[in-house]
């Protein structure tokens, strides 16, 4: 499956937007205007010049009506329309006029993110930041959406939880669909996405390989973009001719450390 942004432009917010998402790669967005990006592939913005297609088809309301599932956004504010989350759950499912074996889906969803099921009885608002985040990737997973947007990917989250959903990004990669994460966090990008998208106010400043872009020169003299800090602390060494190798795992970085100063 292919997500394509051809030409995209949105007032003096974005400019000339191009990009193609595949399935099988984690892509990162990183800058403000990121989230004029989602706006427009989820279908809450309408009032763009350019195409957006997937797999050839544009993309317009028609497009959204007739494929309620396709897309999923999963928010770190997530929104909630009931005060229920049993409720909120059947109503998102109604709403998306989607049939599925409810009990077994929950079951497995709930599961793979960590949750116990007697939450379903409970209110929304007696949920932990924590809870709403887990419970918002389960209502839109039930659906067996094609593309799923994470906005402000961890945000306010504890580090176990990081680790949850970071885990759930990589196996809906393996599951063969397109994934996209926004965040201003090149630390998070780096660490486990394929691709990035580096905006820098409303143009695309670099675009690719989510390692060679963050481990390029280029990037560290430009200064347009902050350099994740374990690739920083390596370009440094670098040029001090200490032979460290870029890594994502500072422990990795400590071992070269003892190894070669």
């Amino acid at each position: 499956m292919e997500l394509v942004l051809d030409s995209v432009k949105y007032l003096d917010l974005l400019n000339n937007i191009s990009y193609s998402f595949v399935s099988k790669k984690i892509v990162g967005i990183y800058g403000d205007n990121s989230k004029y990006i989602v706006d427009i592939i989820c279908g809450d913005n309408n009032d763009y010049d350019g195409d957006i297609r997937i797999d050839e088809e544009i993309i317009d309301k028609k497009f959204y009506r007739k494929n309620p599932t396709k897309i999923a956004l999963i928010d770190s504010k997530p929104f909630f329309f009931t005060t229920k989350v049993e409720e909120e759950i059947k109503f998102n499912l109604d709403f998306r006029k989607y049939d599925c074996d409810l009990e077994k889906k929950e079951k497995e969803l709930f599961n793979l993110v960590g949750l116990d099921l007697s939450i379903l009885t409970r209110p929304i608002n007696s949920l932990s930041n924590s809870e709403k985040y887990l419970l918002s990737i389960v209502i839109n997973l039930l659906y067996s959406p094609d593309i799923v947007i994470f906005k402000d990917v961890f945000q306010g989250l504890d580090r176990n939880s990081k680790k949850k959903i970071m885990m759930i990004i990589k196996n809906l990669k393996e599951e063969n669909k397109i994934v996209i994460v926004t965040s201003n966090d090149t630390n998070i990008l780096y660490e486990f996405t394929d691709e990035v998208i580096l905006l820098d106010k409303n143009n695309i400043y670099k675009s690719g390989n989510c390692d060679k872009i963050f481990t390029s020169t280029e990037l560290m003299k430009d200064k347009v973009i902050p350099m994740p800090y374990i690739t920083k602390v390596t370009y440094l060494a670098k040029n001090k001719k200490v032979k460290l190798s870029y890594h994502k795992d500072v422990r990795d970085i400590i071992k070269d450390i003892y190894k070669h100063v």
